[in-house]
Protein backbone atom coordinates (compact mmCIF):
# COMPACT_ATOMS: atom_id res chain seq x y z
CA UNK A 1 0.00 0.00 0.00
CA UNK A 2 1.37 3.41 -0.94
CA UNK A 3 -0.12 6.66 0.33
CA UNK A 4 0.91 9.72 -1.64
CA UNK A 5 1.35 12.69 0.67
CA UNK A 6 3.99 15.22 1.63
CA UNK A 7 5.68 18.37 0.44
CA UNK A 8 6.43 19.32 -3.18
CA UNK A 9 10.07 18.19 -3.00
CA UNK A 10 9.14 14.77 -1.65
CA UNK A 11 6.38 14.33 -4.20
CA UNK A 12 8.67 15.42 -7.04
CA UNK A 13 11.41 13.01 -5.94
CA UNK A 14 14.09 15.69 -5.70
CA UNK A 15 15.75 14.46 -2.49
CA UNK A 16 17.26 11.37 -4.21
CA UNK A 17 16.77 9.46 -0.96
CA UNK A 18 14.53 6.60 0.14
CA UNK A 19 14.03 6.08 3.85
CA UNK A 20 13.52 2.59 5.27
CA UNK A 21 12.28 2.27 8.84
CA UNK A 22 13.90 -1.00 9.89
CA UNK A 23 11.87 -2.92 12.42
CA UNK A 24 12.29 -6.56 13.33
CA UNK A 25 12.70 -9.38 10.80
CA UNK A 26 9.09 -10.45 11.40
CA UNK A 27 7.83 -7.17 9.92
CA UNK A 28 10.66 -5.69 7.85
CA UNK A 29 12.26 -8.33 5.62
CA UNK A 30 9.87 -7.72 2.70
CA UNK A 31 10.04 -3.96 3.28
CA UNK A 32 13.85 -4.11 3.04
CA UNK A 33 13.70 -6.01 -0.27
CA UNK A 34 11.17 -3.50 -1.62
CA UNK A 35 13.32 -0.55 -0.47
CA UNK A 36 16.41 -1.92 -2.22
CA UNK A 37 14.47 -2.48 -5.46
CA UNK A 38 13.10 1.09 -5.33
CA UNK A 39 16.51 2.63 -4.56
CA UNK A 40 18.09 0.67 -7.40
CA UNK A 41 15.35 1.64 -9.88
CA UNK A 42 15.55 5.32 -8.90
CA UNK A 43 19.35 5.39 -8.62
CA UNK A 44 19.19 7.02 -5.22
CA UNK A 45 20.55 6.54 -1.70
CA UNK A 46 18.79 4.17 0.66
CA UNK A 47 18.77 5.63 4.17
CA UNK A 48 18.03 2.80 6.62
CA UNK A 49 17.16 3.75 10.19
CA UNK A 50 16.78 1.44 13.18
CA UNK A 51 15.46 3.23 16.26
CA UNK A 52 16.14 1.87 19.71
CA UNK A 53 15.11 2.92 23.19
CA UNK A 54 16.96 3.33 26.46
CA UNK A 55 15.67 1.13 29.26
CA UNK A 56 12.99 2.92 31.27
CA UNK A 57 14.60 1.79 34.51
CA UNK A 58 18.33 1.42 35.14
CA UNK A 59 19.73 -1.88 36.37
CA UNK A 60 18.68 -2.76 39.93
CA UNK A 61 22.32 -3.13 41.05
CA UNK A 62 24.27 -0.04 39.86
CA UNK A 63 27.56 -1.69 40.84
CA UNK A 64 26.88 -4.61 38.50
CA UNK A 65 27.69 -2.67 35.32
CA UNK A 66 28.79 0.82 34.33
CA UNK A 67 25.96 3.26 33.64
CA UNK A 68 26.85 3.35 29.92
CA UNK A 69 26.82 -0.43 29.45
CA UNK A 70 23.04 -0.96 29.12
CA UNK A 71 22.75 1.89 26.64
CA UNK A 72 25.69 0.61 24.61
CA UNK A 73 24.23 -2.92 24.70
CA UNK A 74 20.91 -1.67 23.28
CA UNK A 75 22.64 0.29 20.55
CA UNK A 76 24.88 -2.66 19.61
CA UNK A 77 21.86 -4.99 19.53
CA UNK A 78 20.04 -2.53 17.23
CA UNK A 79 23.09 -2.37 14.96
CA UNK A 80 23.35 -6.19 14.82
CA UNK A 81 19.64 -6.52 14.02
CA UNK A 82 20.01 -3.93 11.28
CA UNK A 83 22.99 -5.77 9.77
CA UNK A 84 21.07 -9.05 9.83
CA UNK A 85 18.01 -7.51 8.20
CA UNK A 86 20.02 -5.94 5.35
CA UNK A 87 22.49 -8.74 4.63
CA UNK A 88 20.53 -10.59 1.90
CA UNK A 89 19.11 -7.50 0.21
CA UNK A 90 22.55 -5.86 0.06
CA UNK A 91 23.97 -8.99 -1.58
CA UNK A 92 21.15 -8.98 -4.17
CA UNK A 93 21.57 -5.25 -4.92
CA UNK A 94 25.30 -4.46 -4.58
CA UNK A 95 25.01 -1.20 -6.54
CA UNK A 96 22.65 0.46 -4.07
CA UNK A 97 24.28 3.10 -1.88
CA UNK A 98 23.17 2.41 1.69
CA UNK A 99 23.45 4.70 4.68
CA UNK A 100 22.77 2.78 7.92
CA UNK A 101 21.92 4.54 11.16
CA UNK A 102 20.83 3.51 14.62
CA UNK A 103 19.10 6.26 16.58
CA UNK A 104 17.91 6.38 20.17
CA UNK A 105 14.29 7.48 20.34
CA UNK A 106 10.75 6.52 19.37
CA UNK A 107 10.75 5.15 15.82
CA UNK A 108 7.63 7.03 14.78
CA UNK A 109 9.12 10.40 15.76
CA UNK A 110 12.53 9.63 14.26
CA UNK A 111 11.01 8.56 10.93
CA UNK A 112 8.54 11.44 10.67
CA UNK A 113 11.43 13.87 11.25
CA UNK A 114 13.64 12.15 8.64
CA UNK A 115 10.79 11.91 6.11
CA UNK A 116 11.28 15.63 5.39
CA UNK A 117 14.46 14.76 3.44
CA UNK A 118 13.10 11.66 1.64
CA UNK A 119 11.21 10.92 -1.55
CA UNK A 120 9.58 7.83 -0.06
CA UNK A 121 9.48 6.27 3.39
CA UNK A 122 9.01 2.50 3.62
CA UNK A 123 7.94 0.43 6.63
CA UNK A 124 6.77 -3.12 7.05
CA UNK A 125 3.55 -4.48 8.50
CA UNK A 126 2.31 -7.84 9.70
CA UNK A 127 -0.50 -9.67 8.03
CA UNK A 128 -3.22 -10.53 10.52
CA UNK A 129 -3.78 -14.25 10.83
CA UNK A 130 -7.31 -15.26 9.79
CA UNK A 131 -8.26 -11.71 8.72
CA UNK A 132 -7.97 -9.64 5.60
CA UNK A 133 -5.77 -6.59 5.67
CA UNK A 134 -2.69 -5.50 7.53
CA UNK A 135 -1.98 -5.02 11.18
CA UNK A 136 -0.63 -1.48 11.30
CA UNK A 137 1.45 -0.55 14.31
CA UNK A 138 2.05 2.88 15.78
CA UNK A 139 4.93 3.66 13.44
CA UNK A 140 3.06 2.94 10.19
CA UNK A 141 -0.07 4.67 11.46
CA UNK A 142 1.87 7.80 12.45
CA UNK A 143 3.73 7.93 9.14
CA UNK A 144 0.52 7.58 7.14
CA UNK A 145 -0.82 10.67 8.89
CA UNK A 146 2.27 12.82 9.40
CA UNK A 147 5.12 11.96 6.99
CA UNK A 148 6.45 14.70 4.72
CA UNK A 149 6.69 12.35 1.73
CA UNK A 150 4.81 9.39 0.24
CA UNK A 151 4.62 6.31 2.48
CA UNK A 152 4.80 2.64 1.43
CA UNK A 153 3.60 0.03 3.91
CA UNK A 154 4.87 -3.37 2.77
CA UNK A 155 3.20 -6.50 4.15
CA UNK A 156 5.40 -9.27 5.47
CA UNK A 157 4.75 -12.63 3.81
CA UNK A 158 3.46 -15.26 6.17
Amino acid sequence: MIVVRGDKAGLAGTHDRILLGAGGPDTSAEAARYAFREAEARGCVLDVVRAWRRPAHPAADPAAAPAEAPERDHEERARAELDGLLRDAMAEHPGVRVHRTTVEGPARKVLVHRSAAADLVIVGARRRQGHFGLQLGRVAHTLLHHADCPVAVVPQRV
